[in-house]
């Protein structure tokens, strides 16, 4: 229902776009969908994956299932990601078993439709096809799975599961306790998956970039017609038409498209509101390609053109993302690109006399309130060890670290440094901070910088590009799509609308 309406909006908006043109003939050619197709290459990379995940196993069986895992906001099915990962296959109601000790033997579990549901839903691939397309060795009703589970119970092996999905895992338990076999031999498989999906191949940097391509074209789409007195769920409806044109099933996450004072909330979600001449437009969008997702952020003004405040908070992100970029190379710790953000920010903040003193933890951290980076692959924040805790990455720390994981070819992650001036930001200091600064420390501080604040607030820009590693350097796999000052504002000017 959600993507029937999203074609509405957009089609509300097209009549009412003076200089766009016809703007669904204006939007470029969509990529080549049949990249999806289950090739021979891509069979053999799927069992290659198999293979490895077995290796690291002595006995026993690995077993997932494809429903499990939250959506993240998005309308249409997909497989849980491990599963994916491992099969390709994207069929609810399913099941895979690798077997250890049966020469790697490959099961793959489905869903029998009745006549009703095949009437209602479609059909479904039957097991031979399912067998020749996915290379299972056998092809089983899912109502067999219970049948495959006693019977690996008997034989005293291991299981491995995703303990993220509890109703396979409290299945087992229980049938375990039922068998009075130990319990012990139910094993965690995840941290195993996820370590091997941290570096990407060749075919999931293909589908990432083609993810990145389409949300390039929505933005540029949306620069277009971006305009005083249009609603934000109208520029979201835009995003997510160009989406869907262009091939992605979906979106990768919900839309954050927050104009004005929704530009400083990091995950607006509410999109309602009609944006004013003046307002700076923050989307952080991404399509989704082949199950694989994009993740951009542009900021843009909604008249067009930056205003002098504007342009200077955007200059400074924007020159913290490219100082950021240039530590993402391999050897390098994960985490040396974020500290490069929080240097570039904390130096021009106090330049434009937003800081008062560079070395304050706290001021530091009213304005550093997330990290930079994080994984992107199956899931928009995809899995994979960091080699730090997550709060160095996720909350605002005012000191650096090099403690993190080095970097390696193949990992594909953001970049996407922020700065959010909320209008109530300097009334919240003292609840914030009381416990780090003297009441009169804090209060200081707001008398030094309220007047100069007062220019720049609800001016949030946050700008993400997406990242891959390569042997010697780095790919900015969104490189094309425009955030430079200038770039933004001629595609926004009116005769390129």
């Amino acid at each position: 229902m959600k993507h029937i309406l999203i074609l509405l909006f957009t089609l509300t908006i097209l009549p009412g776009c003076r200089n766009c043109g016809n703007l669904i003939e204006n939007i470029a050619p969509g990529p080549d969908i049949t990249g999806l197709e289950m090739t021979r290459e891509l069979q053999w990379l799927l069992a290659d994956r198999r293979e490895v995940l077995l290796s690291g196993i002595d006995n026993g069986v690995i077993m997932l299932r494809s429903d499990y895992g939250y959506n993240g906001g998005r309308h249409e099915y997909r497989s849980a990601d491990n599963f994916f990962y491992l099969t390709g296959f994207n069929q609810p109601g399913s099941a895979l078993v690798l077997d250890k000790d049966n020469s790697g033997h490959y099961t793959l579990l489905v869903r029998k439709r009745t006549i009703r549901e095949e009437i209602y839903d479609g059909e479904i691939p039957g097991p031979d096809q399912v067998m020749e397309t996915y290379l299972a060795n056998r092809v089983l009703e899912l109502d067999r799975l219970d049948e495959i589970i006693q019977e690996k119970i008997s034989a005293g092996v291991p299981f491995y599961v995703d303990f993220r999905d509890p109703d396979l895992k409290n299945r087992l338990t229980d049938a375990f306790r039922r068998l009075k076999a130990p319990e012990s031999l139910i094993r965690d498989i995840a941290p195993a998956i996820h370590e091997m999906r941290v570096l990407k191949d060749n075919n999931e940097v293909g589908r990432i970039g083609k993810a990145v391509d389409i949300t390039g074209d929505a933005f540029v789409n949306v620069c277009r017609v971006c305009r005083p007195g249009l609603y934000e769920f109208e520029i979201e409806a835009l995003i997510e038409f160009v989406f869907r044109k262009n091939g992605a099933a979906m979106p990768a996450f919900q839309s954050i498209v927050g104009s004005g004072p929704n530009s400083v909330t990091l995950h607006y979600s509410a999109n309602n509101r009609k944006m004013e001449d003046g307002d700076l437009l923050l989307m952080d969008t991404g399509a989704e390609f082949g199950n694989y997702c994009a993740d951009i952020t542009r900021t843009i003004p909604v008249n067009g053109k930056f205003t002098p405040e504007q342009k200077a908070i955007y200059s400074l992100v924007l020159e913290s993302q490219k100082a950021a970029i240039a530590e993402m190379i391999p050897g390098k710790p994960l985490i040396e690109g974020q500290n490069r953000y929080r240097e570039t920010v904390i130096r021009g903040l106090h330049e434009l006399g937003l800081i008062t003193d560079p070395e304050s933890d706290w001021q530091k951290k009213f304005y550093i309130i997330h990290g930079t980076s994080h994984y992107l692959g199956l899931n928009v924040h995809d899995v994979g060890d960091y080699g730090a805790p997550d709060t160095a990455f996720t909350r605002n720390v005012a000191t650096t670290t090099s403690n993190s994981r080095l970097l390696e070819k193949g990992m594909v992650l953001t970049v996407e440094p922020g700065i959010y001036l909320r209008s109530n930001g300097l009334s919240q200091l003292l609840e914030m901070y009381g416990k780090e600064a003297s009441e009169e420390e804090i209060r200081k501080f707001i008398d030094e910088v309220s007047p100069l604040y007062e220019k720049y607030k609800n001016i949030g820009v946050r700008i993400e590009d997406d990242v891959l590693i390569t042997e010697t350097g780095n790919i900015v796999l969104s490189q094309n799509i425009p955030k430079e000052i200038d770039d933004i504002e001629r595609i926004m000017s009116r005769k390129n609308r």
